[in-house]
């Protein structure tokens, strides 16, 4: 193996080596100082900086729906009507369409999901009077 420079690595090697005194450390210090070199680590295109690379990092969305105390989530099932749902919840068919911002009382769909607003107390005046 040569080095750019038109030194022969392994003669370099040996000669460090047989002088007096140097350690093989010292050889191999050389040694690598002239692969250095060699590699081209002194090439000022072999020392610019790499972009960074691009990862791609999962996310992931939730959406959270905040009801008002007493409201509830109803999911809307096949053949109801928002009158009957308005009936079961105690509440207007009105106050159903508003809360939902709903174009019409005739757009709702199975699997929907409404916010019923908090009904009327429903008191049962179901009085008996005994003869």
């Amino acid at each position: 193996m040569t080095a750019r420079t038109g030194v022969d690595i392994g003669d370099l090697a040996l000669r460090v080596m047989k002088c007096p005194g140097r350690s093989s450390l010292a050889a191999v210090v050389a040694l690598l100082a002239v692969v250095g070199v060699a590699c081209g680590t002194t090439d000022p295109a072999a020392q610019e900086r790499l972009p960074p690379i691009q990862t791609t990092t999962p996310t992931t969305t939730t959406t959270t729906t905040t009801v008002a105390p007493g409201d509830f989530l109803y999911v809307v099932q096949s053949g109801d009507t928002l009158g009957k749902i308005a009936e079961r919840f105690s509440v207007t068919i009105v106050a159903i369409v508003e809360r939902n911002g709903l174009p019409s009382a005739d757009a709702i769909q199975a699997g929907q999901t409404l916010e019923i607003p908090e009904g009327l107390p429903v008191i049962n005046d179901s009085r008996t009077t005994e003869p």
